[in-house]
């Protein structure tokens, strides 16, 4: 299936580049805003994004006799693949409508750069230290149900990380503004498993 096939080819991207990956600039052009729709799917990318690269990273704190954290993820993203596709065609129409070209495209590329946000804060961190402190979100996260996962995602939750503004709210700060400046956990994990906007994220 080509959505697998580029899920993979990025997983071995990024432990293949030791958890970076950069790439070109067209990815860091913004389209004007979000619908709802939209806004929740890009939510969606970027849990499941930030949830592949913490597991490539942090595998190997996986409890003693348990699957790995990637072997998790993997198994998450068997369990709502059906939803998965839906959140890539919803972005893949975002960029189609906002930037013309080959939409499907731009969103591997976006999708790139949302990993490689995650993994560079691995680096700045240490994988120890960023292990530590996200492998527990990304457990909680993992085993949400679906109803659960839904609601994780709503647009009207406060603090939301976007690239781009919904048509119907105020400009947030960019994700890659947040990272460049040294922003702290992968927010998507940390509000998707605690249900709330976590105090790290709230005072930074």
């Amino acid at each position: 299936m080509p959505r697998l096939r580029r899920l993979a080819a990025l997983a071995t991207a990024v432990a293949l580049a030791g958890g970076s990956v950069f790439v070109s600039g067209s990815a860091h052009a913004k389209a004007p805003c979000y619908t709802q729709a939209e806004f929740e799917a890009e939510q969606a990318i970027r849990l499941h994004t930030e949830l592949m690269v913490v597991g490539l990273t942090c595998g190997e704190m996986s409890q003693a006799g348990g699957p790995s954290l990637f072997a998790q993820y993997k198994q998450f993203t068997l369990q709502h693949r059906n939803d998965i596709v839906s959140w890539e065609k919803a972005l893949i129409g975002h960029f189609k409508r906002s930037r013309g070209g080959n939409a499907t495209r731009e969103f591997d590329s976006f999708r790139t750069r949302l990993a490689n946000e995650t993994s560079q804060r691995a680096i700045a961190l240490s994988n120890p230290v960023f292990c530590q402190a996200y492998v527990p979100a990304v457990v909680k996260a993992l085993a949400m149900s679906r109803q659960d996962l839904m609601e994780s995602l709503k647009a009207d939750r406060p603090m939301r990380l976007a690239a781009v503004p919904r048509c119907d709210a105020p400009a947030k700060p960019s994700a890659a503004r947040v990272a460049a400046a040294g922003g702290g956990r992968p927010e998507a994990i940390q509000v998707a498993a605690s249900g709330a906007v976590p105090s790290a994220v709230t005072t930074r």
